[in-house]
């Protein structure tokens, strides 16, 4: 099974979303206390712009409806000290006002100081007169405390029967409007001073500073000062909604190439700094009325507006193709990256937010698979590739969620006896048609899909099954090599739950795991997180592609390995490249001499063969020369032809 790369910022598209989700519920929480803020700005502003013989909380009640969606509001009054009934001083109504109300367990929670809903009131015994005034006990009802010196009081906030109660959002409200509300309760009860005034006007510019911390934090990124993704959103609506005819703009998608490496060899601080360093080179090279916008870890959104030609718009696009290529130096650390960039034109490309951003991230993905630190426009064919991919996605979770897998062995042989040693163990993917589709048609979607270690699950449960005709076929010391993502093997739990179902088989020796390269890019966690486990189940560990990726031979100094394959780029005629023979030859010679096992892969031709046995040390090898991977019945079934063929290799090498 073919490595699993890693996404730049999130190992699956999984993890991605459930940033995104979060960040938007944290967005919402944010929009809600600024709702809140701007709610109590307008009651000051009521307060504050009052004449001095007028009533507050006719202001109060006018900015409270749209919010409480109330029918009748009243504020009743101790007539004496505590436990005196209560009278209404003000109503929405003003033939509730003046009414004496009892008091009462409901009313005595709220003079007390707190807020209280029910869906219908269990204040006892409301007076006649309030009732012929037209509200009664069975309104879901709404109570904020008021209080001045030794006065108390309520706000009662009522709706018409059969309207739904007010909910927990309300009483959050309330509770933060229960002090303004207490301030009108002082307007009314006592004259106004100066000092009174200053304190409101002090509350005002308080409520206001932190209005706009919170607009802020609900609109820009707390970490490049950048607008966000939803104010991005925003701000391109508006702009396309009021774009004239015949006008364009463009929206570019900037994704940052080798961030997770960043990260993941200098830590998040450094990783840290190079956002922001990046997002202040990016805006040295727009204009005023270009806006640029980071939307999600190392990926970053640009509206150019207006665009007059492509060809200034290519010319912005070069430079911020060059500023990324220059070093950046982030805490004594000097980096190398760049960034891809993918282009969608409005409105020939586009005419809403969704589908120019959708159509500029199919573009930048476009960009960086062709070559990295480039830049690429999106065009038709793009579109045509992003629904099949969309519609393949849906084919590949099916196969996964109806275990569509298929195991299959190809032979390990060892060169001087041709007898085999072993299989490696590869997933095939069965079509309707009950084809068995090779990897490259869909490893690198379900590497972005987060589907490997499913797919791995679905072929060791077939292996496990299979064990006992494949040992009576060829023997129960054959190993069984097993391919392992990345992200799989630098998780020591998931590890530990796979390692035990090795153990389970009663014989976890005969099993070998094969990491790919980008797994041991820590190799030091590795070796002190991940290591012990595979000698606490006896489990023994393979570096797979061995030369084309981050390992070097310093890897093998720093990693515990029993097996080392050369990756097939070397094998593939060696018998006829020097430069290919001076490498095999030297990690031949070091694995020998570090007690490491060496397989070379993907031999094709008798005369690779008869390099490998003629001039390296090299004991083990796979490939179409000795055997195609083949489904296990087949390979137990065809084992004479099998051997067979392996005999008529050893012939005439054992007769030189």
């Amino acid at each position: 099974m073919a490595a699993e790369p890693t996404a730049p910022g999130f190992e699956t598209p999984e993890e991605l979303r459930e940033v995104i989700l979060d960040q938007r519920r944290e967005l919402d929480t944010l929009r809600r206390e600024a709702d809140d803020a701007a709610l109590m700005l307008d009651a000051l502003g009521a307060l504050l712009d009052l004449e001095h013989d007028e009533d507050p909380f006719a202001g109060v009640f006018a900015v409270l409806d749209p919010v409480f969606r109330f029918s009748h509001a009243l504020v009743l009054s101790e007539r004496g000290g505590p436990g005196s009934p209560l009278r209404c001083i003000v109503a929405s109504d003003p033939a509730l006002e003046g009414i004496d109300w009892p008091g009462g367990r409901f009313f005595d929670k709220v003079l007390a100081g707190r807020v209280t809903a029910t869906a219908t009131s269990a204040a006892a015994d409301w007076p006649q007169a309030a009732h012929e005034a037209g509200v009664c006990a069975d309104q879901p009802a709404l109570c904020l405390p008021l209080g001045f010196r030794e006065r108390r009081g309520l706000m009662l906030l009522l709706r018409p029967l059969g309207d739904p109660g007010f909910d927990r959002r309300d009483v959050a409200v309330a509770r933060k409007l229960s002090l303004l509300a207490s301030h009108a309760f002082a307007r009314r009860l006592a004259n106004r001073n100066e000092q009174e005034r200053r304190r409101l006007h002090d509350l005002a510019e308080e409520l206001k500073a932190a209005q706009a911390l919170l607009a802020h934090r609900a609109n820009y990124d707390l970490l490049t000062g950048l607008p966000n993704r939803a104010y991005f959103e925003e701000h391109m609506t508006r702009t396309l909604r009021s774009a004239p005819p015949g006008v364009q703009m463009a929206v570019a998608f900037i994704d940052l190439d080798g961030f997770k490496q960043v990260n993941d060899l200098y830590g998040h601080a450094v990783g840290d700094g190079l956002l922001t360093a990046v997002a202040e080179r990016v805006r040295g090279q727009i204009r005023s009325s270009d806006m640029l916008a980071r939307i999600s870890g190392d990926e970053f959104v640009l509206l150019l507006h207006p665009v007059s030609d492509l060809d200034g718009l290519d010319r912005i696009v070069a430079r911020i193709l060059a500023a990324l290529q220059e070093t950046f130096t982030i805490d004594r650390t000097s980096l190398m990256v760049s960034g891809s960039i993918g282009l969608a034109v409005f409105p020939e490309h586009g005419r809403t937010y969704e589908e120019l951003r959708r159509n500029a991230d199919l573009a930048m993905y476009s960009a960086k698979s062709t070559a990295r630190g480039s830049a690429a426009y999106f065009d038709a064919e793009l579109g045509r590739a992003a629904a099949g991919r969309t519609a393949f996605e849906q084919v590949l979770r099916r196969a996964v969620r109806e275990r569509r897998f298929r195991c299959v062995l190809q032979p390990k042989v060892e060169l001087r006896t041709m007898r085999v040693t072993g299989f490696e163990a590869l997933a095939r993917r069965v079509d309707d048609d009950g084809r068995l589709c090779p990897p490259a048609e869909f490893i690198d979607l379900a590497t972005q899909l987060g589907l490997l270690t499913s797919i791995t699950d679905i072929v060791l449960d077939e292996i496990v099954a299979l064990l006992p005709a494949l040992d009576a076929a060829y023997g129960d010391e054959t190993t069984i090599s097993i391919n392992i993502s990345a992200r799989r093997a630098s998780d020591s739990d998931t590890m530990r739950t796979f390692l035990r179902r090795l153990a389970d088989t009663g014989r976890p020796e005969r099993f070998v795991l094969e990491l790919t390269e980008d797994a041991l890019l820590h190799a030091t966690v590795f070796q002190r997180e991940i290591v012990p486990l595979f000698r606490e189940f006896g489990v023994r560990v393979s570096i797979d592609d061995f030369g084309t990726g981050y390992a070097s031979l310093t890897t093998l100094l720093d990693i515990t390995a029993h097996e080392l394959k050369i990756d097939r780029a070397f094998i593939c005629g060696v018998h006829e490249r020097a430069r290919s023979q001076v490498i095999v030859q030297a990690l031949a010679a070091a694995s020998r001499a570090l007690g490491v096992a060496i397989v070379a892969e993907g031999v094709e031709r008798p005369e690779e063969l008869r390099y490998l046995l003629s001039a390296t040390s090299i004991e083990t090898a796979q490939g179409f020369l000795f055997s195609r991977p083949l489904p296990a019945d087949e390979l137990i079934a065809g084992r004479g032809e099998l051997l067979d063929r392996l005999a008529r290799l050893a012939a005439p090498l054992l007769s030189t």
